[in-house]
């Protein structure tokens, strides 16, 4: 908690911040710096504070023009104030980023001396069956999420919490130590600081894929029961809910995340897996009508949603033909091939 001088403390993490982000930043101030976080547990607190104020700021710029408005005019003055030619006129240009930064603490401080830092109320977000969009959180990550999708949000000052409740969602991480983002589904936790990952949920499996960072994976169990799984760029760990056996394998991210972008991309993936993905998306279904073309592979970037487009796709490359069968397309081996 604050001591009792809150607004004093505060300000001195504005400026603390502010001067650690100065070029002309010394080893001598930043063992200041240090000294001071450590003299009170106030002090680590509010720099903390003044860290992820800062970071809000950034995303709520783009959104709030007021806001946009002061830091353009806070900042303004230490721009107007000197040409940044010498190391003196940096410290002239240090201070007036120190009251900027004060300036927009103030903005946020009522919450923050609340104890309240960064906390948000917990949000839902979900998406119908024929809907995926793309969610830009408090603190700068996106969430891409998918089609019959949901996830609860709760942004807390030392944590960042999210609940998968159905479908898969695709995870980019503002990168923030001081809060772990980590991503729940029924007892097993995905935890990261800054990455790319993505999760997948349903009735048999949890499926967990890494395309860039470093992510956790544990579960709830305590003792010689408790599992982590560390997964590099490029694995992917599958937990089966029925006897908790948990694979781990290496996968092309690329393509397992390719739906994110607003495309499907298969390299040598399976026919029928392949019309998994274009399932999701697609009105009309695309099925396959003699179980030998289940293991054709399939190459290429699909449009997602569009069955049409994709099955001439399939026919001009692959020994299959195509038959309407009204709500369906229907897969046959070529004749003659």
């Amino acid at each position: 908690m604050f001591t009792d001088s809150k607004s004093a403390v505060l300000e001195s993490a504005a400026r603390w911040y502010a001067r650690l982000n100065a070029p002309d930043c010394t080893d001598v101030e930043r063992a200041r710096f240090q000294s001071w976080k450590q003299q009170d547990p106030s002090h680590a607190e509010a720099y903390a504070a003044a860290e992820q104020s800062s970071r809000a700021v950034s995303y709520l710029g783009a959104t709030d023009p007021r806001l946009k408005a002061m830091a353009d005019r806070a900042f303004a003055m230490g721009a107007a104030d000197t040409p940044f030619r010498s190391k003196r006129n940096w410290r002239r240009v240090s201070v007036s980023m120190a009251l900027a930064a004060s300036a927009l603490v103030a903005v946020l401080g009522i919450s923050f001396m609340n104890g309240n830092l960064s906390a948000t109320p917990e949000t839902t977000y979900t998406t119908a069956a024929a809907e995926h969009r793309d969610i830009t959180l408090q603190d700068g990550s996106v969430v891409h999420l998918d089609v019959a999708s949901s996830i609860r949000v709760r942004l807390k000052a030392h944590q960042r919490q999210i609940e998968l409740t159905s479908g898969r969602a695709f995870f980019e991480v503002a990168h923030d130590a001081t809060r772990p983002f980590t991503v729940s589904v029924y007892g097993e936790h995905v935890t990261a600081l800054g990455t790319r990952f993505q999760v997948e949920r349903d009735d048999q499996y949890l499926l967990v894929t890494l395309a860039e960072g470093s992510i956790a994976v544990t579960d709830d169990a305590s003792g010689a029961a408790a599992h982590r799984d560390v997964l590099v760029p490029g694995e992917q760990l599958k937990i089966a809910w029925a006897d908790n056996v948990r694979n781990k394998q290496t996968v092309d991210a690329e393509s397992a995340t390719s739906w994110s972008h607003g495309r499907l991309v298969f390299r040598a993936t399976p026919l029928a897996s392949a019309l998994d993905e274009v399932n999701r998306y697609a009105t009309r279904k695309v099925r396959i009508a003699d179980p030998a073309l289940a293991q054709l592979p399939v190459s290429g970037s699909f449009i997602m949603g569009d069955s049409a487009l994709t099955v001439s796709a399939l026919v001009a490359v692959l020994p299959v033909r195509a038959v309407d069968a009204g709500q369906e397309i229907m897969l046959f081996p070529r004749q003659g091939g």
